[in-house]
């Protein structure tokens, strides 16, 4: 059992947060007599999937969401956003068949079912926090987002946030945390984060130490993480496993012969489990045309390193977007179709054989307006990292007010 954080380490966190607490609600100007911004969007979300075991599956779903600002005075802040969403039709999704047979067949003789159901509606604050920036330092407290990494499938070094990879850009749920920062010259960053968990054991702590180095002309940055992990499960009950975890890495990014590189990675310690490295690395590049290729890679020294992969790698991505297998290779293509339209092409492949096709077009259809349509192919092994036989479309359109 890792031991509790030293009781001078509690006192100064909660000497800390009071005095935030104190100067906010002492600060002179009445920031219920501010002017504050509502803007958001309403989103329409349809998805189909089909594969030849569980035949089509749809789902329909309406979103809004409301985001609330208040200009800075001050250097004081707040932001807030609320989602309401609502689905409609069946809210009961079947994943057998996007899983290997031996994965599903271990689901049944455990008990655990393969079907779950959506909830058919939510309502819940994606983000909401109280900014207060002090010359070349800013104090930040709530809901908040807290993503690190330049890697586009997979952050190691974002402990906090998980990515669907279908859909890697779209906005993530915000986590509670205090966060202080502090800049300097050119990049120079020092991000420090608390993020209260059920009891101080449990908390997770954070540091982020990054800067330009312009002799050589990268971003560079070091990360420490220490965090209550529970995106394991126990092999044999297949039962969620709540673990210490504490991680150091490293990032960078910028130019090499005329190529965009980055990188990042870390080292994992594991009070439970086996300890692991992961780092994803990639390049990029834009031709005369204006077409964006890029590719990346990632190493997962978390999971088995061929298939078939053990049912509780399977329920870890299910649950927590955790990558199955020790290798993936992602390659993309980006370019304008139009003034109004961008179609992507991006495609990942893994050393056992498997690999998934991800077509994208992204289109302005008013002023105010956006539509996305991608879907996801899947071809190859049958028990490979991405199983064949899934096909899946999605098409969201969102008007912004």
């Amino acid at each position: 059992m890792t031991p509790a954080p030293p009781a001078s380490l509690v006192k100064a966190a909660f000497a800390a947060w009071a005095a935030f607490t104190t100067l906010v609600l002492c600060y002179p100007t009445n920031l219920a007599a501010q002017e504050v911004e509502i803007t958001g969007y309403v989103e329409h979300t349809l998805q189909i999937d089909y594969t030849s075991g569980v035949q089509e599956q749809l789902i329909d779903a309406s979103k809004l969401r409301i985001d609330f600002a208040n200009a800075s005075i001050g250097g004081l802040e707040f932001r807030a956003n609320i989602n309401l969403i609502a689905n409609h039709g069946k809210i009961e999704y079947d994943l057998s068949g996007y899983l290997p047979e031996a994965v599903v067949a271990d689901l049944v003789a455990a008990g655990i079912p393969a079907v779950y159901e959506i909830e058919r509606t939510r309502t819940y604050l994606d983000n909401a926090f109280i900014s207060w920036d002090i010359g070349s330092a800013r104090i930040r407290a709530g809901k908040q987002q807290l993503s690190w990494g330049p890697a586009y499938s997979f952050n190691p070094t974002d402990l906090f946030h998980r990515k669907n990879i279908l859909d890697p850009t779209y906005e993530k749920e915000g986590v509670t945390a205090l966060r202080f920062d502090y800049t300097w010259g050119v990049g120079g960053r020092l991000a420090t984060i608390v993020a209260p968990q059920d009891g101080l054991d449990a908390t997770g702590y954070a540091l982020r130490l990054g800067t330009h180095i312009s002799s050589i002309g990268y971003d560079v940055a070091v990360t420490l993480h220490q965090v209550s992990d529970s995106t394991g499960l126990n092999a044999v009950t297949l039962f969620p496993v709540t673990q210490r975890r504490r991680a150091a890495g490293l990032e960078f990014s910028g130019e090499l012969l005329g190529l965009g590189v980055w990188m990042e990675g870390n080292y994992n310690s594991m009070e439970l489990e086996q300890n692991f490295t992961r780092v994803a690395a990639g390049i990029d590049y834009t031709l005369e045309g204006g077409t964006y290729l890029m590719a990346e890679a990632l190493y997962n020294g978390r999971a088995e390193s061929g298939s078939p992969y053990p049912t509780h790698d399977w329920l870890a991505n299910l649950l927590y977007g955790e990558p199955i297998g020790r290798w993936w290779i992602l390659g993309g293509l980006r370019k304008d179709l139009s003034e109004l339209a961008q179609g992507s092409m991006y495609v990942f492949t893994s050393p056992d054989g498997s690999a998934m096709l991800n077509p994208r077009f992204d289109v302005s259809i008013a002023q105010n307006a956006d539509l996305v349509v991608f879907g996801g192919i899947t071809v190859g092994k049958k028990d490979g990292v991405f199983p064949a036989g899934l096909y899946s479309m999605l098409a969201r359109a969102t008007v912004y007010f």
